[in-house]
């Protein structure tokens, strides 16, 4: 049913609406206070708040230990104030044992100031539960150690004889063309200042050495207004923002119009690997699928920057590394905003084109891993060969090798 008076907020109705939230929340807290799964177990002078799994680990530490309440807190907002009340009758001294913000210790520390209740409330706040990280049930275990006066803290499992893990760090997939694509940038502007604005994706790991091509990061899209305003700051330098073509389409293309409007002098890099590769390759616009699986008609990203008024804009493989590198610096020599679509498909979503090995010419200067670092590419001694089960034979190293000893006949 319509009803402009409840949906269409002018000021006067925002006015009413306001009055209305401030007057419905304590109702509901009230409500949410004889909700079942808030609980106070046990008795004494002390108690402890905790929700989610960080409950889970104070009731594990605390359990058959009498003189201490525990209270669970299933529902926060709006804050359950009676239930509240209740578990603090009797108490003098209680801690909040919660993850991200200290929101418990908040409403607490507003409950025994609202109602002049003569309770300490420790957590995050007054340093007693650490700021910030995941809690787990050694550490749960040792604030409330501290907290109780004991001196039982679990020290966790002696790993001390325990040989070091193999470091694994985050990096780009084995044949991954957003590799490419940095490396193309990073080969043309080869003795030019420049400044490289990332973005959110698996291309975020274009950060790490050796490739070193992302300069910030900060959320969707900011790639893009980022770089308009290191051009604003530092005119002698060449201002990149790289893109995924799913986060362009999600909160790319209002900072392309804002970069154009405003007559910015960058070059933007979509990377358009034809998924959303980082967070489970779900269908975007330019896919050419839904997420019910309809096929649609793709939207294209080369009309929308026409559109837009993108001047120039050239379409290239990655893994074309001359073609590519030569059209960034195409566009480095001109004015304006410009766009550079790198179009290669992500190894997820393809099939290998083949295998790639190293020859009897290799030389064992390492360039290729130094270069790109590949993780199909690893030293061997002196020399380097390539693992078989990672190659998908993209054919980026065989651009770098100086004596051309990768091919696919090795």
């Amino acid at each position: 049913m319509k009803d402009s008076k409840k949906w269409v907020i002018f000021p006067r109705l925002s006015y009413q609406n306001h009055e209305m939230i401030e007057k419905r929340n304590p109702e509901m807290g009230r409500e949410l206070s004889s909700y079942a799964r808030n609980s106070c177990e046990g008795n004494g002078s002390k108690a402890v708040f905790a929700s989610g799994i960080s409950y889970a680990y104070a009731k594990e530490y605390l359990k058959d230990m009498d003189g201490v309440k525990l209270c669970r807190v299933a529902v926060s907002y709006p804050f359950p104030e009676d239930f509240a009340l209740k578990c603090l009758d009797g108490v003098e001294e209680a801690v909040c044992l919660e993850e991200l913000s200290p929101f418990i210790e908040e409403e607490l520390l507003e409950v025994v100031g609202k109602h002049g209740l003569d309770v300490k409330i420790k957590g995050k706040l007054s340093g007693d539960v650490k700021a910030a990280g995941e809690n787990s049930a050694d550490y749960a275990a040792k604030v409330l150690s501290a907290f109780l006066g004991r001196n039982d803290a679990r020290e966790g499992i002696d790993i001390s004889d325990m040989p070091s893990l193999p470091v694994r760090p985050p990096v780009l997939c084995a044949g991954c063309p957003h590799r490419a694509s940095f490396y193309a940038v990073k080969k043309a502007m080869k003795g030019r200042k420049a400044y490289f604005c990332g973005d959110i994706g698996c291309y975020t790991l274009g950060n790490a050495m050796p490739l070193d091509m992302v300069d910030t990061c900060l959320c969707m899209g900011a790639g893009i207004t980022m770089a308009q305003g290191f051009n604003h700051v530092d005119k002698d330098a060449v201002s990149f923002a790289f893109v995924g073509d799913s986060t362009f389409f999600a909160s790319g293309m209002t900072g392309v119009v804002n970069a154009v409007y405003n007559e910015a002098d960058m070059i933007l890099c979509v990377l358009d690997n034809s998924t959303t590769a980082m967070t489970g390759h779900q269908p975007h616009p330019g896919t050419g699928r839904t997420m019910m699986g309809n096929v649609v008609d793709k939207v294209s990203i080369e009309k929308i920057l026409e559109g837009i008024g993108v001047k120039k804009i050239i379409t290239v493989d990655p893994l074309k590394l001359d073609e590519a590198v030569a059209a960034v610096k195409e566009c480095a020599e001109i004015s304006g905003v410009k766009a550079i679509i790198f179009k290669s498909p992500c190894i997820a979503i393809t099939k290998p084109v083949g295998k790639l090995g190293v020859s009897d010419k290799c030389i064992g200067c390492k360039k290729c891993i130094k270069e790109i670092g590949c993780p199909a590419l690893v030293a061997n001694g002196k020399n380097v060969f390539i693992d078989k089960g990672l190659c998908t034979g993209c054919g980026l190293c065989t651009y770098i090798c100086p004596v051309d000893a990768i091919g696919g006949d090795c």
